[in-house]
């Protein structure tokens, strides 16, 4: 009997799948809407191939909704960042853009960039593109730590030159209850990225979503934000293919667990030790990289952010977290990281575990 009744989206995470190219994402896209997938959500990392790029091809080609998950504000200036996504509104036939945003990984970003004020640099970032998509001008003395980071003129002003041809809202894709009250104030809906099982887990979820229904003022409290979540999972009829892809990312996971206050008492509730986390910290402190890190992940911390195996292993442990995401109340499940072989996992997937699960339309 299906458990959920919301949409369902893939995303595409190019950083641990670089050896797809660009053609081969087009390919995967119209593969997710043959199977009747309403989203695909694609990753922002630099030196992996570029988000901007793989959506405008994808949009080119394949009707269906895109987003991004997560876009880094970092990476490139918000006026660059709005006429991108206002040119890419001119491919998706009037269909929303969702624009997931937060400040980035610890492992990734964080390696790559000083990560100044993250909370005031996605908050700036949101709220100048808002204006820039509505057609206003904007004056950089008002948008004062964006303005410093990227050497702005703070005289000057600038405003979009055409209009977005379909919808740009925003999701934040943070995991911390500072940056939900400001998804509450200025954005339309949240996005819980890769650590919805542990955060399901550990009970912290409903804080989260607490604290994004308390940032809401009375200008948006006539609107019902909407909620996006990330399920992790490696498919594959090869289960030790799919229980090691996981490693690399649950590397970094740990990390962002650990600063988003997790307490031993948490981590052991996901069977992780949390001197193993520790040593993992100190890892990448001492210069390691995720490859570095990887084969030091265990199966317990696979199993606390990830669904991982072959198809029969994979079936109830999505039910349940299907079942959890629509007692939440949440309109969208996005299928994350999805395993050592998108093609075979999205047909896998499709034809084999989610029948069972979610009750499914036709969106073609």
């Amino acid at each position: 009997m299906a458990v959920y009744s919301g949409e369902l989206g893939l995303q595409f995470t190019t950083h641990i799948a670089n050896h797809y190219t660009v053609p081969q994402w087009i390919e995967l896209a119209e593969l997710a809407h043959k199977n009747n997938f309403d989203q695909v959500w694609v990753n922002d990392n630099l030196g992996y191939r570029n988000v901007f790029v793989i959506l405008t091809a994808i949009a080119s080609r394949v009707p269906i909704k895109l987003g991004t998950a997560i876009l880094v504000p970092y990476f490139r200036n918000p006026v660059d960042t709005a006429d991108a996504f206002a040119a890419l509104s001119e491919l998706v036939d009037g269909r929303e853009i969702s624009v997931g945003i937060a400040r980035g990984d610890y492992a990734q970003a964080g390696n790559q960039i000083n990560l100044v004020k993250p909370i005031s640099i996605v908050k700036e970032t949101v709220h100048c593109m808002k204006r820039l998509f509505e057609g206003k001008t904007v004056c950089y003395r008002d948008y004062p730590v964006l303005s410093s980071f990227y050497q702005l003129k703070r005289d000057s002003s600038i405003h979009l030159r055409f209009s977005p041809k379909a919808p740009i809202r925003f999701y934040s894709g943070g995991n911390g209850p500072k940056i939900m009250r400001i998804a509450g104030q200025l954005m339309d809906g949240v996005l819980i990225g890769g650590f919805f099982i542990p955060l399901v887990r550990s009970g912290k979820l409903r804080q989260l979503l607490e604290a994004a229904e308390l940032g809401r003022t009375e200008s948006n409290r006539q609107t019902s934000p909407r909620k996006v979540c990330e399920i992790n999972i490696s498919v594959s009829n090869d289960y030790e293919r799919a229980r090691i892809f996981p490693k690399r990312y649950i590397a970094h996971m740990l990390l962002v667990l650990d600063a988003l206050g997790f307490s031993d008492a948490e981590f052991r509730a996901l069977n992780i030790e949390p001197e193993a986390v520790k040593n993992i910290k100190a890892a990448f402190t001492a210069g390691g990289t995720i490859e570095d890190v990887a084969p030091i992940i265990t199966d317990a911390m696979v199993d606390a952010g990830f669904i991982a195996g072959r198809p029969r292993d994979c079936i109830e442990k999505l039910e349940e977290m299907c079942l959890y995401a629509q007692d939440y109340g949440f309109d969208q499940i996005c299928l994350a990281k999805l395993g050592p072989d998108y093609r075979q996992a999205i047909t896998i997937l499709a034809e084999e575990i989610l029948p069972s699960i979610v009750q499914r339309r036709d969106v073609r």
